[in-house]
């Protein structure tokens, strides 16, 4: 197998073992014990496969692996996913809000006095 695929997928385990790692704490602070169980079961499936494949140029990868393997690329892909909709929004804000007040308030005013009454008046918290 090509060394770039090894490392690729050495990766890929590696990063779903430490998702699973976070999963099961996050799942400890909720005393969720089943679904700490089964992210620490998940963790230590990936964490063996981790080990397998790292600077192992003649790993003997099996079906179950490419199985595992399989599923973490659509969870990397999914959690990928997930924060670029989360970029995606903050952008969106910067566009929407945060950018055209900075505008305004370097396009209205001459001095730090003005800037200064003027920004107090854009970023005033509203209160309901």
């Amino acid at each position: 197998m090509d060394k770039k695929y090894l490392q690729l997928f050495s990766e890929l385990a590696h990063a779903v073992e430490v998702l699973s790692e976070q999963v099961m704490e996050y799942d400890r602070k909720k005393n969720d014990t089943k679904g700490e169980q089964t992210a620490q079961s998940m963790r230590d499936d990936y964490a063996n496969l981790y080990d397998k494949l790292r600077n192992n140029a003649e790993a003997q990868i099996t079906k179950s692996d490419y199985a595992k393997l399989l599923v973490a690329a659509y969870i990397i892909v999914n959690n990928i996913e997930d924060r670029i909709k989360g970029e995606r929004k903050a952008i969106e804000g910067y566009k929407i809000d945060i950018i055209p007040k900075l505008s305004r308030i370097n396009d209205e005013t001459t001095n730090d006095t003005e800037a200064s009454a003027l920004a107090e008046e854009i970023f005033k918290i509203q209160q309901d």
